[in-house]
């Protein structure tokens, strides 16, 4: 067994799909892992192979041994619950609060709008609305702060960044000063470098 067989690996299609969230989060865990980058034209995802890891064939998929996870989200929360000593959920009651309600929000409400206009490319009128109206809502909440949960950024803030990082590659964000501020100040972080969130060609 080699080093690489011995880690978790996670699956993928692209840089910048949703496991970019997971991958991200990997990085500020400091977790090793092992990445296997399925090819979506050739139906890799397809194959029985995956779909015995996921039977909706989507990624990401996490797999450590037995456990095999599907869904960005059931993936991040199993890495908070069994990642030691990390700062990227708030110890207060009313912090952490907050942090889940902006985690479920950018895992579902954000998630399918910016999949509206981004991943579909959709940009008939009532998608657009309604996207607009959500950044509208963001960009009101950040003011004053640097992140979701006041001064300290959390795990919120992974997945609602990258997704604004997807909408900035748009040119979706212009005229919410808070929201490219705040998109600013999550590029700067080292671990979303290394995870090429921000970076990562949207058209390979």
């Amino acid at each position: 067994m080699t080093q690489t067989d011995s880690l978790p690996t996670l699956y993928s299609f692209a840089r910048f799909d949703r496991s970019a969230r997971v991958r991200w989060l990997l990085y500020e865990l400091g977790v090793s892992y092992h990445e296997v980058v399925l090819d979506h034209a050739k139906g890799e995802h397809q194959q029985p192979h995956f779909v015995a890891r996921n039977p909706f064939a989507l990624v990401p998929v996490w797999e450590d041994d037995e456990l095999v996870l599907h869904e960005s989200g059931a993936i991040i929360l199993h890495l908070l619950a069994n990642t030691p000593a990390h700062e990227l959920l708030p110890n207060d009651k009313l912090g952490r609060s907050r942090c889940m309600s902006y985690l479920m929000f950018g895992l579902s409400t954000l998630d399918a709008a910016v999949s509206q206009v981004f991943v579909t490319k959709n940009q008939a009128g009532t998608a657009v609305v309604k996207l607009k109206r959500l950044l509208q809502a963001l960009d009101t909440e950040l003011v004053g702060q640097d992140y979701l949960v006041g001064h300290s950024f959390t795990v919120a803030d992974i997945v609602v960044g990258q997704l604004l990082g997807l909408l900035d590659r748009r040119d979706q964000l212009a005229g919410f000063d808070n929201l490219e501020y705040y998109l600013t100040r999550l590029k700067q972080r080292s671990a979303a470098a290394k995870a090429e969130v921000f970076t990562a060609d949207v058209n390979a």
